[in-house]
């Protein structure tokens, strides 16, 4: 969509109000009308920290900005991880990237789940559909930290197999 080069893009700002560039690393499809892509910023850009239940606002240039949240895992913070579903005009077009695309990003904003409070209890975490790519981060920190937490359940409901 947009022929940037992330080389002379400025370093991520300690704003997140200010929209850094960032580049599709890689991209797949999950089900018929849902995707993951990978994000990455500029060569010696520093990592995004997130916490589990944060998102980013990502801009397609031309198109529009949505919020979307961080379903990658928080270990990893040199790259973003968005799992989408298509369902209007700005997920249309960040479908449409390719690995190399630029598009812009804010944040992460918001919330972090509060996992500490848990610690020494069960948990369950309760998702459907796409509402599984927000709780993503925060099993994939339960995990991490497996000692620290009793049970640990999912429980996740779609719409069909194929979903």
């Amino acid at each position: 969509m947009c022929a940037l080069d992330l080389r002379e893009a400025p370093r991520a700002s300690a704003d997140p109000m200010l929209p850094r560039l960032c580049a599709v690393r890689r991209m797949w499809e999950e089900t018929h009308d849902t995707f993951t892509m990978e994000l990455e910023g500029p060569a010696g850009a520093a990592p995004t920290p997130f916490a589990p239940g944060q998102f980013c606002m990502l801009y397609v240039y031309g198109v529009g900005e949505i919020p979307i949240s961080i379903s990658g895992d928080p270990a990893r913070p040199e790259v973003l991880v968005h799992t989408t579903r298509v369902v209007g005009t700005v997920t249309r077009a960040l479908r449409a990237l390719k690995p190399g695309s630029v598009l812009g990003v804010r944040g992460p904003f918001g919330t972090a789940w509060p996992l500490e409070e848990a610690v020494g209890s069960d948990v369950v975490l309760v998702a459907g559909g796409i509402g599984l790519a927000p709780l993503r981060p925060a099993l994939c920190q339960i995990l991490a930290r497996r000692e620290r937490y009793g049970k640990v359940v999912l429980l996740y409901g779609a719409r069909s197999p194929q979903d």
